[in-house]
């Protein structure tokens, strides 16, 4: 698999709700920054935990933005923006910008080695 197969491999298993596909997709050592929430997930188990909680909102789709790439020595730098929605009794979307570092994992295979997401300040230019 190639490594930004990853990104279309991520979008498509979040919007599908497939939780064990999408934790298959980061490396065993792994490092996430969610966009919702503060704690720093370094392990498949709590690499897990974030996404069955983020799951659990009704409705949850992320759509890509701007996406930026840059190849460097074994390993591929993604950063942009994307936009995730669900319902909580109203459509919500969350603008949110995002860097995934993607490289060969211990199997020879591409995986997430780190994925860091926060939401956009209302103000950019704050």
């Amino acid at each position: 698999m190639e490594a930004n197969q990853i990104l279309n491999d991520w979008q498509r298993f979040l919007n599908q709700g497939d939780l064990e596909n999408i934790v298959r997709l980061y490396s065993e050592e792994a490092v996430l920054w969610g966009t919702f929430s503060g704690i720093l997930r370094d392990s498949p188990r709590l690499i897990g935990e974030y996404f069955e909680k983020l799951l659990e909102r009704d409705g949850l789709r992320v759509e890509w933005g701007t996406v930026c790439s840059r190849a460097c020595d074994g390993f591929h730098l993604y950063s942009g923006t994307y936009d995730f929605s669900y319902t909580d009794c109203k459509p919500v979307t969350l603008p949110a910008r995002f860097t995934f570092a993607i490289g060969r994992d211990k199997d020879a295979g591409y995986k997430i080695l780190t994925h860091h997401s926060s939401l956009i300040p209302v103000d950019p230019e704050s």
